[in-house]
C-alpha cells in the first residue's frame, strides 16, 4: 500500500468514527464534529513533514483558545485531536519502514494496532 493511499484510509476511517462520536443535535456536539472533520480534511494530500507542521500548528492554536477562554474551544481542541490521531497513525508506517516518528510521543499502541489494520496485518 503506498502512502497517499494509507493516509486516505486513515482519514477516511477517522472521519467516519468522528460522525459516530459526535453525532446529535446539540451545539456543543454540532461544533466538536465540526472542528474534528477540519482536522481530518487538513490532513489529506499532506506529507509527513507537513502533517507535523500541521500538528504543531494546531496545538499551538489549540493553547491559544484556551489562554483567551474562546468559546470555540472545543472545536479547535477537537480540530487537534484529530489531526494528532492521522499523526499517530502515519507515525506508526514510518516507524514500521524505519523513519522517525512526527512527534517523540508518538505512535501509541492504538495507532500501531490502527496501522496494522489497515494494512491487513493481523494481531498476535
Amino acid at each position: 500500500m503506498d502512502y497517499e493511499s494509507f493516509l486516505i484510509e486513515v482519514i477516511d476511517g477517522g472521519m467516519e468514527a468522528a460522525g459516530k462520536d459526535y453525532a446529535g443535535d446539540s451545539p456543543s456536539r454540532t461544533r466538536k464534529r465540526e472542528g474534528a472533520i477540519k482536522g481530518f480534511e487538513e490532513c489529506r494530500g499532506k506529507t509527513p513533514e507537513e502533517l507535523a507542521a500541521l500538528l504543531t500548528s494546531s496545538n499551538a492554536r489549540t493553547q491559544e483558545a484556551y489562554r483567551e477562554q474562546d468559546d470555540d474551544y472545543w472545536y479547535w481542541r477537537c480540530r487537534a485531536l484529530e489531526i494528532e490521531w492521522v499523526c499517530n497513525v502515519v507515525s506508526a508506517m514510518l516507524q514500521n519502514e524505519g523513519r522517525r516518528p512526527l512527534a517523540a510521543h508518538l505512535p501509541t499502541a492504538r495507532g500501531v494496532m490502527r496501522a496494522a489494520e489497515i494494512v491487513g496485518v493481523a494481531a498476535a
